[in-house]
């Protein structure tokens, strides 16, 4: 399976917001597993929201949408 530039940038956003919320519940002292999985399962939020955002151009909806049209 190939992953397209668009989907390795929602991939790396995604990632980035894990590392991030991950390190932010354990940096208070809780290393509780179920917390830090709802911290990945919450850095889901930045990437569908940029997804969301039709002005995007990295991977916004319409970013897809351009790139069909333009070849």
């Amino acid at each position: 399976m190939k992953i397209s530039k668009q989907q390795k940038a929602a991939l790396e956003s995604y990632a980035r917001s894990v590392l991030g919320a991950v390190v932010a519940v354990a940096a208070t002292g809780n290393y509780a597993p179920d917390d830090l999985g709802k911290a990945a399962v919450a850095a889901l939020i930045p990437p569908i929201l940029r997804w969301a955002n039709t002005n995007d151009p990295a991977f916004g909806r319409k970013a897809a949408v351009k790139k069909k049209k333009a070849r």
